[in-house]
């Protein structure tokens, strides 16, 4: 192959993989999510990645893409930390559980009542994005520490974790719409503390995979550099914007994704 038509594909290569991270990046800074339910097909789609290689390779994305987003975050005072780290610490149990059941249960059934919940998730923000005043919304909320905070927490995360591993869908999805709504966190507080939990979990199945050899640090390199500034981007975009405005935003990105989960033939 001549040399300028290698150095042409590897440009045009590397500008894919640009467009992916940036792409994933401003949704997962803008909706408080890791970016990896657009990571993952675009890996599969455009370079021809496995399953498993996709998967490994997106966990070090997100990785970086929460760590952006929850920079930005901070400096708005959007991060709880104490609460993200319990969630944290019950995604990794629920992930495990999740795991081992993950082959005793009909994920077709369980996918339909989970489309379900998510539907209803969305219409609830959406309701709330039309209904509630911007001029009452809260920002920031403080939790004191009780044994009653920290069951919260790692219930939370917990469920995160079961429902993420069971069904294969990022945790951010879960536990925005949970923070909101069951815990009565604000929309952009939520979605910082969701990126800030995500970064424990997705290191250690960063790790595991690496050591299964799922892991393309080159592909990783580029898509993460995307990722890092469209993180940046989209979390800078979400603490700008009235929180009500967000909640629209998520709630039709959750019913986007229940309809495309209950389509899904497998």
């Amino acid at each position: 192959m001549p040399e300028n038509t290698k150095r042409s594909k590897a440009t045009r290569t590397a500008i894919i993989l640009l467009s992916i991270g940036f792409t994933a990046g401003i949704l997962g800074g803008l909706l408080g999510i890791g970016g990896g339910a657009f990571v993952v097909p675009a890996l599969v789609f455009f370079l021809a990645f496995n399953q498993h290689r996709a998967h490994g390779t997106s966990l070090a994305v997100v990785l970086v893409l929460s760590l952006a987003g929850v920079i930005v975050y901070s400096t708005h005072k959007c991060v709880d930390l104490k609460i993200a780290g319990e969630i944290a610490v019950g995604g990794v149990v629920g992930a495990m559980i999740g795991g081992n059941v993950i082959q005793k249960i009909k994920s077709k059934a369980l996918r339909r009542i989970f489309s379900v919940f998510l539907i209803a998730a969305g219409a609830k923000m959406i309701y709330d994005g039309f209904a509630i005043s911007p001029a009452s919304s809260v920002e920031f909320i403080s939790v004191a520490f009780s044994l009653h905070s920290v069951l919260l927490g790692l219930g939370t995360g917990i469920l995160t974790g079961f429902l993420s591993s069971l069904l294969g869908v990022g945790g951010g999805i879960v536990m925005v719409p949970m923070l909101t709504m069951l815990l009565a966190f604000p929309q952009k507080q939520a979605q910082g503390i969701s990126l800030a939990a995500m970064m424990p979990i997705a290191f250690t199945g960063m790790l595991k995979h690496n050591k299964l050899g799922n892991m393309d640090f080159r592909v990783a390199k580029w898509v993460g550099l995307g990722a890092v500034v469209g993180a940046v981007t989209g979390s800078s975009l979400a603490t700008s914007l009235p929180s009500m405005q967000l909640k629209l935003a998520f709630g039709i990105f959750l019913i986007v994704m229940a309809a495309l989960m209950a389509a899904k033939k497998k």
